[in-house]
């Protein structure tokens, strides 16, 4: 026959047999969600980067090429940077805006004149006007280089468009004859020359003429085609 000591001992058996089933799923359960959130952290820590002294600037916006050619002929024009030019011995020379009295009004002072896609390559180069017509500058190699400039008394650099492009004009004009050279860019690239101009004959009669394609020599030309050619540099 079963005592009442036996039946407390049963009970407190069974009652110590619950609550170590229930530590145990206590213990199960936080485990699983500790493993649960360390899953989630490192999942985390993979996916979000983590904030550095040079991720954590503002990253300007990328600049497109035109911004950035602006922002060097800036430079420039601010005596910044220099600019180089290429003399006839192909010595780059340096030239500084701080040099070219962009501010004066004295006969061999510069001036700002335009951005103009002078070299019809789809973006704009600097224009300045100075003592002997325009000076022309583009970004070359991420550098501000003078590509063409007037050459000196007698010798005037302008600007005009002819059969839809842009051309460089060394104009060289004296009292009874006159003489253009005209020169057409494709970017850095010299792609197309054309001369022409009057002069005298040997029997002091005036007559026109213009270069041959992709040659020096010369045909003569009626004034009517030579008055085209004068307007077309004339436009600017």
């Amino acid at each position: 026959m079963t005592t009442r000591k036996n039946k407390r001992k049963r009970k407190a058996r069974g009652f110590s047999i619950c609550l170590i089933i229930i530590a145990l799923l206590l213990i199960v359960g936080c485990g699983l969600y500790i493993l649960k959130e360390k899953k989630t952290e490192e999942t985390e820590s993979n996916t979000t980067p983590i904030a550095t002294s040079e991720s954590s600037e503002t990253v300007p916006e990328t600049q497109n090429d035109e911004e950035i050619k602006e922002d060097l002929f800036g430079l420039f024009l601010d005596g910044k940077i220099d600019a180089e030019a290429i003399s006839e011995e192909g010595i780059e020379v340096p030239i500084n805006a701080s040099n070219l009295d962009l501010e004066g009004d004295e006969w061999d002072s510069y001036h700002f004149y335009d951005y103009r896609d002078v070299n019809n390559d789809g973006d704009a180069e600097l224009m300045l006007s100075g003592p002997y017509g325009y000076s022309f500058y583009d970004i070359r190699d991420n550098k501000v280089v003078l590509f063409e400039d007037g050459q000196g008394t007698g010798a005037t650099c302008i600007l005009a468009y002819y059969k839809d492009a842009y051309w460089i004009v060394q104009a060289h004009a004296w009292e009874d004859y006159d003489d253009f050279s005209m020169h057409r860019y494709e970017g850095s690239t010299l792609a197309e020359t054309l001369r022409f101009g009057s002069d005298a004959d040997e029997n002091d009669e005036k007559y026109f003429y213009r270069s041959l394609p992709n040659s020096d020599d010369i045909e003569k030309i009626s004034e009517s085609e030579y008055n085209e050619l004068i307007d077309s540099i004339l436009q600017d």
